[in-house]
């Protein structure tokens, strides 16, 4: 005990001023540390104000004082990945698209990202390289997308758009079969019209047999695909099997009536050509039993009545169909050419006045407008599917 207690007092003990040091030190360090904290506290506090603020502009539709508000959120917070992503799809908004990709680009090596937050940044992503061109990184992002949602709409969608868009009708298809089994809907008169699409570009390309093997997939999907009745009847033609042409065209008058007048022309010509033009009366005539009031059906039989110098008989037709049609031009212009016939000089007078005159028929898309010429199912300008009265 008593060598304890030599031990003891021999140690040294702390002067005043050094244990003042220490104690001085020990509050210094607290005082910073408090103030770290209430400094990271308030800046974290003025990040989420930012935020929340930039959230309001948005809902304002105020881009400017968001991205304002955005900027100032991932200066002072650069773990808010959220305002990284609006901060960077304002910018592609303003046309501004390759600092959005460079934004976007920055995130993905981040590793501490969520699954949602990495398929945000991929649909941000998808979009950026879309406004700069690049459909080619748009697809393998659009695919990484897939990889880890493989039932993800979003990229399902815009997949077969881009597919569409660059004519890569088989490519659609096959993504816009994986949205009808996803949603449990399918619209077989769409599928169809892109097997007719391919047939199309096979015919561009003279494979009209390939063709004609797209043709009969797309009438297997929707036999009321009249797109692919005619160009089958056409694939035909291009080989001068002009027997089995005849009959697809046929096959479209029976199949789909109401749009039976788009083979009406070729009819005429082909029958025409192998001495069989008689034919067409009957059609027609079979036609109507079916429909009664197809107007189209009715003026093709007034012009072969016309054709055949039965003038009044072919005027009674035209006005059978102006009654059922009151506003059909085509009507009404063959009922002109057979009173200059006849010499109906009055006749003519009056209906020039009730009629603007037209020399064709133009097929309008219902969404944006385009003009055509020949009927059409997918619009060239806006790419909306069956946007033309056909």
């Amino acid at each position: 005990m008593t060598l304890f207690l030599a031990q003891v007092s021999s140690r040294p003990v702390l002067s005043l001023e050094t244990a003042l040091i220490v104690i001085a030190v020990i509050v210094a360090v607290g005082l910073v540390t408090f103030g770290l904290i209430r400094f990271h506290r308030s800046r974290r506090r003025s990040s989420a104000e930012n935020y929340i603020q930039a959230l309001r502009e948005l809902i304002r539709g105020d881009q400017e004082a968001a991205l304002r508000h955005l900027k100032m959120v991932v200066a002072q917070d650069t773990g808010n990945i959220d305002a990284y992503l609006r901060l960077g799809d304002i910018l592609r908004e303003r046309k501004e698209a390759g600092k959005a990709l460079q934004i976007h680009r920055q995130l993905t090596v981040r590793g501490e990202l969520s699954v949602e937050d990495r398929k945000d940044l991929l649909k941000s992503l998808t979009l950026d390289y879309l406004h700069i061109g690049r459909a080619d990184r748009a697809v393998s992002t659009m695919e990484e997308l897939l990889s880890i949602d493989r039932k993800n709409l979003w990229a399902l969608e815009h997949l077969v758009q881009l597919h569409e868009g660059e004519e890569q009708w088989e490519e659609a298809l096959s993504v816009r079969e994986r949205i009808y089994k996803i949603t449990g809907q399918k619209d077989n008169g769409l599928l169809a019209l892109y097997e007719v699409q391919r047939g199309r570009q096979l015919m561009s390309g003279k494979q009209y047999h390939k063709a004609r093997l797209k043709y009969k997939d797309a009438i297997r999907r929707d036999q009321r695909c009249a797109a692919a009745y005619l160009g089958l009847g056409d694939a035909y033609q291009e080989e001068g099997r002009l027997d089995d042409a005849v009959e697809s065209w046929k096959q479209l008058v029976t199949n789909v009536p109401q749009q039976a007048y788009l083979a009406f022309e070729r009819l005429e010509k082909t029958l025409f050509e192998q001495g069989k033009f008689g034919e067409m009366a009957k059609l027609y005539r079979d036609l109507l039993d079916r429909d009664p009031d197809n107007t189209m059906a009715i003026v093709a039989l007034a012009n072969i009545q016309e054709k055949k110098g039965d003038l009044q008989q072919a005027l009674e037709t035209c006005r059978r169909a102006v009654q059922i049609q009151p506003n059909d031009l085509t009507a009404r212009q063959l009922m002109v050419s057979i009173y200059q016939q006849m010499g109906a000089h009055q006749e003519i007078a009056d209906l020039l006045q009730e009629m603007t005159f037209h020399s064709s028929r133009e097929y309008i898309c219902h969404h944006c407008g385009y003009r055509s010429r020949q009927p059409l199912w997918h619009c060239p300008q806006c790419h909306h599917w069956r946007t033309f009265d056909l």
